[in-house]
């Protein structure tokens, strides 16, 4: 018996109404583990070229891993994947939370959804079967009152994985919500759920994955915890969440202001981490069995800001996103921006982003009154920041353009506009500074799913002298300063396929190095006390080398090129301030960069792996 999974895959096709399910053969799971990795084999064998990502052909995969349900620290997360509506290629997003054990409980390691439904429909998903019901009555209600109406139909220990108004209108950065604070936010995948007329996926299940070595796994999960609770950045997440880096990153020039005018600003202490601890803070909330407890709730009872507590409190990418990006300095509207983000179903990061551009639009007269339907798009204008989250969401105004990403609103607008989306194959920059941190830099620009900050490393980790030789951060990368573009290439596709491993197992950042103390070595003691294999730290990053690689190859079949692994020209130009203010990366550094990036992964200098390089990895057959 397959040990550490259900064993089973679910697929569903809403257009015929039929299901089925198959078993996941132990020689694949080891090949990709689960999580990414069973998403991106199962949609680059079975998606063609071309398909429409808001077609019935196109097909949303939900997956979790092989820790998942464990009771490890940081197991309890699952990925939503499809051919992404926002950048036309690889998308994915993960998200913590119950859903991803309790699916596994329900009987399935993934499930796989294909074809529209003729009419609204969630999938009640328990015991190992599935029903596809009505979802007429939740249509069109905000994710929380959907959710709540879900499991009262179902289950009351139930989870559910929702949309909001925002994915069912097919907004293309539209997320997936569980436990109603809980997004994988990225890429579109929500908009993926819109487009088949599938609201929501229930689960419930009692029934836990069997366990190679029970005792051994007992022994890890407290030491896991111990070295958490001891651990310096885990104390600093459980105080504040993850809003504590805030001040740090600012005194660093490496927090973004402005739309990424500026990486530092004397009102970031409005905003910060202990702030929203002294101020709305009203509770936190934890993961089964993680002690680092960073999720946030918050408390704004009063005015125009009164915050539904439902839908959590803001994270750090929130807090820039909607806050400091947008020059809005008051944690009460950042938290209900967070609010209305998390009820339509948006991403945070794109949608506050794109008010971003469209405010500095605004202040260069590239956008008038005219084109804005009245709205004051003046800097820190809270008032407008909410009328474009409910217009992005419903499609409306402004945010109709705004809803379509960056990349294509700022081509649609021109005047000189693209210069200043922040954005990296339409998907909007996470709030992180590449002309500070220029590892991060180049990982925005390779990373499969468009500009993002999880799926590298990030060079104020390598700065502080963070290393784990068992999978290559040797000595040799030792303090690297932040700043500097030697040797970032090896660090972050080194980073790369260690993250696709981790997003397949699948483990929290904050639970496992570099962010927390889980080292490489410990992560590989897991998956083997819970499956019974013998997978070394070696075998961790070939996996997710492999894993990196075919999503690379997913892009490259959607037409993707060297072309599109770029950085906006405002990463170019100096910051008017701070400890960064003579760090840029230009474009002929980034080509240099690029250069040293593809030869290093055994790709030719058009960013295309080389048929060596696909019979290492085992995918010769693509």
């Amino acid at each position: 018996m397959l040990k550490g999974y259900a064993g089973r895959i679910l697929r569903v096709d809403l257009s015929a109404g039929t299901a089925d399910s198959e078993p996941v053969p132990e020689e694949w799971a080891r090949a990709f583990f689960g999580g990414r990795g069973f998403a991106a084999d199962l949609l680059a064998r079975e998606l063609a070229a071309g398909t429409d990502p808001l077609g019935p052909d196109n097909k949303f995969v939900i997956a979790t891993g092989p820790l998942a349900g464990s009771g490890v620290a940081g197991s309890t997360r699952h990925i939503t994947a499809c051919r992404s509506p926002l950048t036309g290629g690889w998308g994915e997003a993960n998200a913590a939370g119950r859903f991803g054990p309790m699916m596994k409980a329900a009987g399935f390691d993934a499930i796989v959804v294909e074809g529209r439904a003729d009419r609204p429909v969630y999938l009640w998903v328990t015991g190992g079967r599935v029903e596809v019901r009505d979802a007429s009555g939740v249509w069109g209600l905000f994710t929380a009152d959907a959710r709540e109406a879900l499991l009262r139909e179902t289950h009351p220990g139930a989870e559910a994985a929702v949309i909001g108004p925002a994915g069912e209108r097919g907004c293309l950065f539209a997320c997936v919500i569980s436990e109603n604070d809980r997004a994988a936010g990225r890429t579109g995948t929500g908009a993926v759920m819109g487009s088949k007329n599938l609201k929501a996926v229930v689960v419930h299940g009692e029934d836990p994955a069997p366990v190679h070595d029970e005792g051994r796994l007992a022994s890890l999960r407290k030491e896991i915890v111990r070295l958490c609770l001891e651990h310096p950045t885990s104390r600093g997440l459980r105080e504040n969440g993850t809003a504590n880096g805030i001040g740090a990153h600012d005194a660093l020039g490496m927090f973004p202001h402005h739309n990424f005018r500026e990486g530092t600003s004397p009102r970031i202490g409005e905003v910060d981490g202990p702030t929203m601890t002294r101020t709305i803070l009203s509770g936190r909330k934890a993961c089964r069995g993680c002690p680092v407890a960073c999720r946030r709730v918050v408390e704004v009872r009063e005015g125009p800001f009164a915050v539904d507590p439902r839908y959590g409190g803001p994270e750090l990418e929130t807090i820039g996103a909607l806050g400091t990006c947008v020059g809005l300095y008051d944690l009460r509207a950042i938290a209900k921006a967070n609010e209305l983000c998390n009820k339509y179903g948006l991403d945070t990061i794109n949608t506050g982003l794109s008010i971003a551009w469209a405010m500095e639009c605004a202040e260069r007269g590239i956008l008038t009154p005219g084109d804005t339907g009245g709205l004051d798009l003046t800097w820190g204008n809270a008032e407008t920041v909410l009328t474009l989250i409910r217009q992005i969401a419903e499609g409306e105004g402004l945010g109709a353009l705004l809803g379509r990403g960056l990349k294509a609103a700022s081509a649609e607008v021109g005047r000189g506009s693209e210069e200043f989306a922040m954005q990296v194959k339409n998907q909007a920059f996470p709030v992180h500074m590449p002309r500070g941190k220029v590892g991060q830099g180049l990982s925005y620009a390779t990373s499969n799913r468009g500009a993002c900050h999880t799926q590298g490393i990030h060079d104020t980790s390598l700065e502080a002298g963070r290393t784990a030789p068992e999978i290559g951060f040797t000595e040799r990368y030792r303090n690297l300063p932040s700043q500097s573009k030697k040797l970032k290439a090896e660090v972050e596709a080194l980073a790369q396929n260690y993250r696709a491993a981790q997003d397949s197992l699948i483990i929290c950042r904050f639970t496992s190095w570099d962010y927390g103390p889980t080292t490489p070595a410990m992560l590989c003691e897991v998956l083997n006390a819970v499956t019974g294999w013998d997978v070394t730290p070696a075998e961790l990053m070939l996996v997710g080398e492999r894993i990196f690689n075919l999503c690379r190859l997913f892009n490259l079949r959607e037409g993707f090129g060297r072309e599109d692994d770029t950085l906006p020209a405002r990463c170019g130009t100096n910051l008017p301030e701070g400890p960064c203010r003579d760090s840029v990366i230009t474009k002929a550094d980034l080509d240099r960069m690029l250069d040293e990036y593809y030869d290093f992964r055994g790709w030719t200098r058009d960013g295309v792996p080389t048929d060596e390089t696909l019979r290492r990895l085992g995918l010769e057959r693509l």
